[in-house]
């Protein structure tokens, strides 16, 4: 009998020693770029894309707020929506991987993310009259960045 105690515990206090463990994976300069890439932001959609699909919807709520001045509350919910999401894709705009450089890209990008953020603002009280006083700020905002960054574009008079 102390001959079976002995050879259990000879088992359990060498078994673990026998089976194999659990190996940190090497660090490989290969595998961390893959790794690095796939966490980083990375642009999907092309700069048209994102203006067309994006930007051109979204601020077209703001521009044309006052064509239907008795909003239901989906209607408003719908609104704030589209106005967060406004400011949310200037900042996605000020993104290393989208933005065209540090200085007037910046500036344009800031120009949107601050009207949108008051369009989302008054949405969320609904001042309609507020977000239609938002107009020409949004113009603006928009015909600054296509002066300086859509080739061909002409300022409307």
């Amino acid at each position: 009998m102390r001959l079976l105690i002995l050879l259990l515990a000879a088992a359990f206090t060498f078994a673990p020693a026998a089976l194999p463990q659990p190996q940190a994976p090497a660090a490989t300069s290969a595998s961390s770029g893959a790794a690095d890439e796939a966490l980083g932001p990375k642009s999907v959609g092309t700069m048209s894309e994102v203006m067309l699909e994006m930007i051109f919807p979204t601020s077209n709520e703001l521009f044309y707020v006052g064509r239907n001045e008795e909003k239901t509350q989906k209607d408003w919910n719908d609104l704030r929506n589209n106005m967060l999401m406004l400011a949310e894709i200037a900042n996605l705009l000020m993104a290393d991987n989208r933005a065209k450089d540090k200085d007037q890209w910046m500036k344009d990008a800031k120009l949107l993310r601050d009207v949108a953020t008051k369009a989302f603002k008054m949405a969320k009280v609904k001042d309609l009259e507020g977000l239609k006083g938002l107009n020409d700020e949004a113009y603006e905002s928009c015909q600054s960045c296509h002066v300086h960054y859509r080739p061909g574009y002409k300022r409307r008079l």
